[in-house]
């Protein structure tokens, strides 16, 4: 299966040089990311489209998709008309250029501000998503869902869209572990069917009350990555890992070293 890694964790405002780390750290592909708005709009502009196609064949790289972090930063679609409308915009603009590129997906996280805490805020969400998923359908593409509901709550939302089959759950094996789930178990009842995406991601627990520590290296941290990887194996899931990783000081050592880490466990399932 391909191995990818997201461009936070090489260099977040140079995706030049994140397509030149990610070559070097023998990736298989690179998750492009908009974590702000200044991002946003460099990533997702026609001068942008044309430059990811000449650093994929540079750098002989795959684009699985496109990351929105920065809609962690409101209430996303849930939020107030204004904020919503101007998700959606984001999210079609996203779409656009996803396609433009030639890759599959955009990663819609509900995460930070944007994570979904009550059942008004889901169905909000339900009803927000049709129309973007429809888009997505008629360009061949898919929508991730990256949140930290539990495993019920996401099939709940995945079954009131089964009508689109361009929405999908893109699982992280962090904020499973955050939430007190068990990674491997979580991803076994979600099914392969319903995942467009896994993130390898490490994070170290808090204890008495502390915060959970996610500037963790993958294999360093709680996560039992071989119980993932088996949950993989059972599964027969043959889509992309994409590492979500500290970029530290030194991102190309960081970046191999993960991704030496991933395909070695892998490999050992």
């Amino acid at each position: 299966m391909p191995v990818g890694i997201l461009q936070s964790s090489l260099d977040p405002d140079q995706p030049g040089r994140s397509f030149q780390l990610a070559s070097q750290a023998a990736a298989d592909g690179i998750e492009l990311a908009c974590a702000s708005e200044k991002q946003a709009d460099a990533m997702l502009s026609a001068e942008a489209v044309a430059q990811v196609a000449q650093w994929k064949q540079q750098y002989a790289l795959q684009v699985p998709g496109i990351a929105l972090a920065v809609l962690s930063q409101t209430e996303s679609l849930f939020g107030k008309p204004n904020v919503a409308e101007a998700a959606v915009r984001l999210i079609r603009r996203a779409l656009a250029t996803t396609k433009a590129i030639g890759a599959e997906t955009v990663i819609l996280p509900f995460l930070g501000k944007a994570a979904i805490e009550s059942d008004p805020e889901l169905d909000r969400v339900v009803e927000a998503l049709p129309p973007l998923a429809e888009e997505a359908e008629q360009d061949g593409l898919t929508l991730g869902i990256e949140c930290t509901l539990n495993v019920n709550q996401q099939l709940h939302l995945l079954e009131h869209l089964s009508t689109y089959p361009s929405v999908k759950a893109c699982y992280d094996t962090g904020w499973a572990l955050v939430r007190r789930l068990d990674p491997a178990t979580f991803l076994r009842d979600l099914g392969p069917g319903n995942i467009c995406q896994i993130h390898f991601r490490d994070v170290r627990l808090g204890e008495d009350g502390r915060p959970p520590e996610w500037n963790v290296a993958l294999g360093e941290g709680d996560v039992d990555f071989s119980a993932v990887a088996s949950a993989i194996a059972a599964m027969s899931y043959e889509g992309w890992i994409v590492l979500e990783t500290p970029a530290t000081d030194d991102p190309l050592a960081a970046a191999k070293a993960n991704m030496q880490f991933a395909r070695q466990v892998l490999t050992q399932r």
